[in-house]
């Protein structure tokens, strides 16, 4: 009889109902040339309205806070391109033209939000590397009631044990609300930027999250989560930090062999990743033996995201 730890990985896809692969979406070649140079993805701190949990610190209330993450979606391919409802709201969004409004219903799509370019892994690979699925919040839930006042016990309440009130912070690692508003930025007809805001279900995102250890963390004297709204400001800059090699035990690495698919939006950009792997030094490479035929593996796992509208 198999017991829980054997079974806990096991050598095959199981997920009937949702994607076998956990695709990691970027906006930026330079961002995924980076991670297939250092074999790598690298955390870094993301801003999250947390409002909808009403937690207090006597008679301040935290509206946001910073994650040190990285996530992942398990979306099935065929659904990655379609486009959804868009439920714009604010200012900005109400003096959107009518073949603006059109444009962007149009192009509402997964890529739109989080960019073109994706690495991919199986979902055996996530658990064994420690990703979680998030937790989605209906902010009108009981659970989520007692959440937010467990939360704000921890601030008050000087008798929990330390241990106690730093796992119930690190819980707001892995949390998001079921619905939010979520800000996005478009080209309007006059070819000038502009953010507005789309009334979003988060839910439909099948978010898995990689969120470093709490060793790892409190050995580089790092912090999970960043609560204070004047240093909130600085995340992307201490994100930067995270890059140097100090700081490796926060990263999440992966063998070339690990990678199920490497997106990118064009013909164009297939080619210049195609130079990227080809110009990887031997020393990236784990197994030493015929590197010329690693790498033209890796190559051929890459899809033109084009493509992907056009036949899926």
């Amino acid at each position: 009889m198999l017991t829980n730890n054997q079974i806990s990985y096991l050598p095959y896809d199981d997920y009937a109902q949702s994607a076998n692969t956990l695709f990691h979406f970027m906006k930026k070649q330079e961002y995924l040339n980076s991670i297939l140079r250092r074999r790598a993805i690298i955390p870094r701190y993301c801003v999250e309205t947390i409002d909808y949990l009403s937690i207090k610190n006597d008679t301040r209330l935290f509206n946001e806070v910073a994650i040190l993450q990285k996530c992942f979606c398990d979306i099935p391919f065929h659904k990655l391109a379609d486009s959804f409802a868009v439920n714009g709201v604010g200012d900005v969004y109400e003096s959107l033209s009518k073949d603006e409004r059109a444009d962007l219903e149009k192009n509402n799509t997964h890529f739109a939000y989080y960019g073109e370019y994706a690495v991919a892994f199986s979902k055996s690979w996530g658990e064994k590397k420690h990703l979680q699925p998030v937790h989605y919040l209906n902010k009108d839930s009981q659970y989520a009631k007692d959440f937010s006042a467990l939360f704000s016990r921890v601030f008050l309440d000087d008798d929990i044990p330390e241990e106690y009130s730093q796992d119930i912070i690190n819980r707001l690692a892995y949390i998001k609300p079921l619905r939010g508003i979520m800000k996005r930025k478009i080209t309007r007809s006059d070819s000038s930027s502009a953010t507005i805001e789309i009334y979003k279900n988060f839910h439909d995102e099948r978010e898995w999250r990689y969120v470093p250890n709490v060793e790892a963390l409190t050995d580089l004297n790092t912090e999970s989560i960043i609560a204070n709204p004047y240093i909130i400001p600085l995340a992307d800059e201490i994100s930067k930090g995270l890059e140097q090699d100090r700081y490796k035990k926060l990263w999440l690495d992966f063998s070339y062999d690990d990678i199920r698919y490497i997106i990118v939006p064009d013909i164009l950009s297939r080619i210049e990743i195609i130079n990227t792997i080809t110009d990887l030094p031997n020393s990236c490479f784990e197994n030493q033996d015929d590197i010329l035929m690693q790498k033209n593996v890796l190559i051929s796992k890459i899809l033109v995201l084009e493509e992907i509208r056009r036949d899926w």
